[in-house]
């Protein structure tokens, strides 16, 4: 099933096409025809679609590669660009999947799943912005653009989540904030690994000098170039945080252990003279003159509630406590 969408200043068409019969045109009605294939696509009709259209048969082949990461090719006529989409997923998982996006003369054809270009679908049905009045490679910028949004989406929600592991580290630090770093850890590599070969792409596209693109409109390419940039950026820095997320709870174990480990240290050092004398006097001499004074027990006492105090405030004027 695919969608045909004719555009130009004035009016809009759109139809639909289930795959049989004769292909359609590259070109339609209006200066702009874009074909929009949902995935997945059946192998036999995409392959006789893109023979019928005279594209490079390679093309198929790549549309078809639902596992390749993101890639740009250049052909005399055409270019062919694919890139994987984030799709968030309720259990707190990442899913990707992969857009291919044919640019020719003519206007563009895409594969993806049905709904990811809506918002750009809406915008030229309403004639809003400036695409109806551009042609297919101003389309082309702006549909790269809108597989940018998932990215910034997830990107918005992680720093939020950030955040909450940065104040959970500072006031409760547990073992589960281990957990939860761990996978905000695999989300953001997940997302690396997709972003960092799709900077690479958009990179070489902006410094192509295909004439497919027109010179009017590089410098919205140069602009999603920067977008593409600013989301690397703001995976690295979120993969710094984390490290030093990381870091700041192991410190804080370590210092709540040491907190423990000092009182405990305090508590010994106040029962060590008092367990002195009182090892002393349950020695078992015949002879200790002690034992037979009338204050010898209270005196005893005396001198070890005397000995606990004097401990307790030589530590608490040395601020070991």
């Amino acid at each position: 099933m695919s969608e045909l969408i004719d555009y130009g200043a004035e009016r809009f068409a759109r139809q639909t096409w289930n795959g049989e019969g004769s292909v359609p045109d590259l070109h339609g009605s209006e200066p702009v025809r874009w074909i929009m294939w949902n995935a997945p696509a059946d192998e036999t009709a995409l392959r006789a679609a893109v023979a019928g259209w005279g594209l490079h048969p390679h093309i198929a082949t790549d549309l078809l590669d639902y596992q390749a990461r993101a890639n740009l090719e250049e052909y005399p006529d055409h270019l062919y660009l694919d890139l994987d989409v984030v799709v968030p997923q309720p259990n707190e998982t990442l899913k990707f999947e992969q857009v291919g996006l044919v640019l020719h003369a003519q206007g563009l054809l895409t594969l993806c799943q049905p709904g990811l270009f809506a918002e750009v679908l809406d915008r030229i049905e309403v004639k809003r912005g400036l695409v109806r009045g551009k042609g297919p490679d101003y389309l082309f910028i702006r549909l790269i653009d809108a597989a940018l949004k998932p990215y910034e989406v997830q990107l918005d929600h992680l720093e939020g989540v950030l955040d909450e592991l940065e104040t959970e580290v500072v006031h409760r630090p547990s073992q589960r904030i281990v957990v939860k770093i761990l996978r905000v850890k695999r989300q953001i590599s997940l997302l690396r690994r997709h972003v960092a070969p799709l900077r690479e792409v958009v990179n070489s596209l902006e410094t192509s000098t295909h004439g497919i693109i027109k010179r009017e409109n590089r410098p919205y390419l140069r602009d999603t170039k920067g977008k593409v940039q600013a989301l690397y950026e703001r995976l690295e820095a979120q993969r710094s945080l984390l490290e030093s997320l990381e870091s700041l709870y192991l410190s804080s174990v370590g210092q709540r252990t040491n907190e423990v480990m000092r009182i405990l240290t305090v508590f010994s050092a106040v029962f060590m003279p008092l367990t002195f004398i009182v090892g002393v006097y349950g020695m078992n001499f015949e002879w200790m003159p002690e034992l037979a004074w009338d204050w010898g027990y209270p005196s005893v006492w005396i001198l070890m509630s005397v000995v606990a105090g004097s401990m307790v405030w030589w530590m608490r004027q040395k601020r070991f406590w």
